[in-house]
């Protein structure tokens, strides 16, 4: 039998796996390693799109078959078929032209690529004299070479995606821009395909989901916001190929559904194709588990039948599937291969080659310091980590060096706090992954001491003027902390322990933030242009004590 009469649909069902593994990446501090496996993850799909395309293609030849053979059998169900072939065609051709204006117009003017290990070179003008897209160049440059022609500062960009689909207005994104366009195009295909299904429509899962959500404050967001606002270039290009393939997995699925309906009852096949599903999809994190489950086509649940898949012996269960099974180790792309062994009616055995593929990628743990490159020994410095196509519940920091550590609000946040005395400070990344604790990613960074505050009398800071008569009995030094420094202190951590006030060759002693009577005295006695200078002991946050010196000229 030919791959329609599959109640499943290909393994393009790992795309919507592999779509959230790169969603869940930061458009800042995008590393090489991640930027790669966007190029990786779209090649993939990309690929995958050509597959369920020909397989497609054989559905649909199957049908045109069946109609000239039995035309008043067939015809009901080949007439709704070519109605979602319709639909299917024109929304994949839509997302096709978004995507290659996208990239003509926004991500890049042209292509020259060498293919690594042969002499092969693709060179391609992506823009007219214009600006404009040369839409059937862009096309010709991703089947040619899949994404691995991008630059990473292309894929980088996380402006480019917002301003082309959703336009400036996150509150009210422009319906005439792309993003609105695709979510109207997608709510409408499912509402028909559902129409041309009937009462089987249930039986057919369309993971086309537009609905809105939220963003990772936690606040409701539109789903053309959440899937091209502050989003880079590398994973919105991943969105539009993910959103074709699950058009046509929907395609397939609904299309082999009408084609059992007209094929019910029949036991007759002259074919037989060996069918793969990933349970955890194709894109594996490395110590992770990669299992698929292999079934023969149109099995018959009464019959089993047995495989050798990568050297293990398997036998069918219930479910007419074999299932296989291994620990994922070694990085890079992995081939499943195989025979499965069928009986025959005839009581003999024919065999069936089994060959499938899937990737495993090195875990990337990130550690991004919210808003600062160091951390400062006796203050709360806020992190946030986190690891591609790893939940952040399942993620935990650790520090080797002198530090506390500590969960904060918002996923993956934390607060580390350094001892003082400490120099540098090794943040690691470790994450729960097939329920072991996996080490995913380290930074090291360094500690630095508290600046010095800054003093000031009466409002006026170091370096100013002030008047010897705003000076009296009991004026107080406000130290308080660098307003350039990032890191919230509470000034009350801040406190003078000692001050000596002078005046020209006269100084005098001061315990605490208050001058004294004899320094007052001292100081108006000054003349006016005389510098008053003021040397404090502070006691900082973290313990340590820092002298900080005010200048003023009195006047």
């Amino acid at each position: 039998m030919g791959a329609t009469n599959c109640p499943e649909t290909p393994r393009q069902k790992m795309i919507t796996m592999m779509y959230l593994v790169y969603t869940a990446m930061l458009a800042l501090n995008v590393s090489a390693e991640v930027v790669q496996g966007f190029k990786s993850v779209a090649s993939a799909m990309h690929e995958s799109n050509k597959n369920i395309t020909a397989k497609l293609d054989d559905t649909y030849g199957n049908f045109d078959a069946a109609m000239q053979n039995s035309p008043d059998k067939v015809r009901e169900m080949y007439t709704r078929a070519q109605e979602i072939k319709k639909l299917s065609s024109e929304i994949t051709a839509f997302i096709d032209s978004m995507q290659f204006t996208f990239i003509g117009t926004k991500v890049a003017s042209n292509v020259k690529y060498k293919f690594p290990g042969t002499d092969r070179t693709l060179e391609l003008m992506l823009r007219d004299e214009n600006g404009n897209s040369i839409n059937e160049n862009v096309k010709a440059a991703l089947d040619s070479a899949g994404y691995a022609w991008f630059t990473d500062k292309q894929l980088e960009d996380n402006h480019a995606p917002a301003q082309f689909f959703i336009g400036g207005d996150v509150k009210n994104p422009d319906p005439n821009l792309g993003a609105i366009q695709i979510k109207n195009k997608i709510i409408e295909f499912k509402q028909k395909v559902n129409e041309a299904l009937g009462e089987d429509s249930t039986h057919v899962k369309m993971a086309l989901n537009v609905n809105d959500g939220y963003n990772k404050e936690g606040n409701p967001v539109s789903w053309e916001v959440l899937n091209f606002n502050e989003v880079i270039t590398g994973a919105a290009l991943v969105t539009l190929t993910r959103l074709k393939a699950e058009t046509m997995n929907a395609e397939f699925d609904a299309v082999n559904m009408l084609y059992k309906k007209v094929s019910k009852g029949d036991m007759s096949f002259d074919q037989i194709a060996m069918i793969s599903r990933p349970t955890k999809g194709t894109y594996i994190l490395q110590g992770g588990t990669y299992e698929t489950k292999i079934n023969v086509g149109a099995y018959d649940s009464r019959q089993t039948f047995r495989a050798v898949v990568n050297g293990q012996q398997l036998t069918s269960g219930d479910s007419g599937a074999v299932v296989y099974r291994t620990t994922c180790m070694n990085l890079g792309p992995q081939r499943v291969t195989g025979t499965a062994y069928v009986t025959s009616p005839d009581g003999g055995t024919k065999e069936y080659p089994i060959n499938d593929v899937y990737y495993v990628a090195k875990p990337a743990g990130v550690v991004r310091l919210d808003g600062l490159q160091v951390v400062y020994a006796g203050l709360d410095n806020p992190i946030t980590i986190s690891a591609a196509g790893i939940d952040t519940r399942n993620l935990t920091a650790e520090v080797d060096g002198g530090a506390s550590v500590t969960r904060g609000e918002g996923e993956g946040s934390y607060i580390i706090k350094p001892t003082p005395g400490s120099k540098t400070l090794t943040i690691k990344v470790n994450a729960n992954i097939d329920k072991k604790i996996t080490p995913v990613g380290t930074q090291k960074v360094i500690v630095k001491d508290i600046p010095p505050p800054i003093l000031k009398i009466n409002g006026v800071e170091s370096g100013g003027k002030i008047s010897k008569k705003d000076i009296t009995d009991g004026t107080a030094v406000i130290p308080a902390k660098d307003p350039n420094f990032l890191l919230k202190i509470d000034n009350r951590m801040i406190r003078i322990v000692k001050m000596i006030a002078s005046v020209g060759a006269k100084e005098e002693t001061c315990t605490g933030a208050r001058l004294s009577e004899a320094a007052v005295s001292m100081i108006r006695k000054g003349n006016k242009g005389d510098k008053l200078v003021i040397l404090a002991d502070v006691m900082m946050p973290d313990g340590k004590t820092k002298s900080v010196t005010y200048t003023a000229t009195l006047k």
